[in-house]
């Protein structure tokens, strides 16, 4: 597997500052925790899980898509050509990096908050559902637009992506 002789190997390999001491003592006890945290504030953990990973997901294909527009500014300044307005706002920038953790926070915590409005109000019960079909939209909508910027995805997908998740959401 990718020239190493076994997993084992290429796991010290990656990780090969990292003794088993450190795991067992600090990763092994972070992970139950976070695990028994998420099976405690959320109805199904396992679609949190998806959730966070669409959120990285997104932050990833962001900053490649950043990097690209980088790339294409670069190019557009050695060809001496004008460079298009629409580039300037989606170059790399560092402060987008909080934005980040901060909206995944605020989706966590808004889930928490009407879980708990559930429990104590059937009234609140179906936001929770809702609220989670809302963001795990939003991520896919970003995730799509992404990808067509960087020419991997039809931009006539996203449009249709958009259209369905706003019928859906009319209807």
């Amino acid at each position: 597997m990718f020239g190493f002789q076994s997993f084992g190997d290429f796991f010290n390999a990656i990780f090969k500052n990292i003794d088993t001491n450190f795991i067992i003592k600090y990763l092994v006890p972070f992970g139950i925790v976070i695990d028994a945290v998420f099976n405690f504030l959320f109805q199904n953990n396992n679609a949190i899980y998806f959730l966070i990973t669409l959120y990285l997901i997104d932050f990833l294909t962001g900053i490649i898509k950043a990097i690209y527009i980088s790339l294409e500014i670069k190019r557009f300044k050695n060809l001496n050509k004008p460079i298009p307005e629409s580039f300037h706002s989606k170059k790399l920038v560092s402060k987008k990096f909080p934005r980040f953790l901060m909206t995944m926070l605020a989706a966590l915590l808004i889930l928490t908050l009407v879980k708990f409005a559930g429990i104590h109000s059937v009234i609140f019960l179906p936001l929770y559902s809702l609220s989670y079909s809302i963001f795990l939209g939003q991520q896919l909508i970003s995730i799509a637009e992404n990808l067509s910027e960087l020419k991997l995805l039809p931009f006539n997908i996203v449009k249709k992506l958009k259209s369905k998740l706003s019928d859906f959401s009319k209807g």
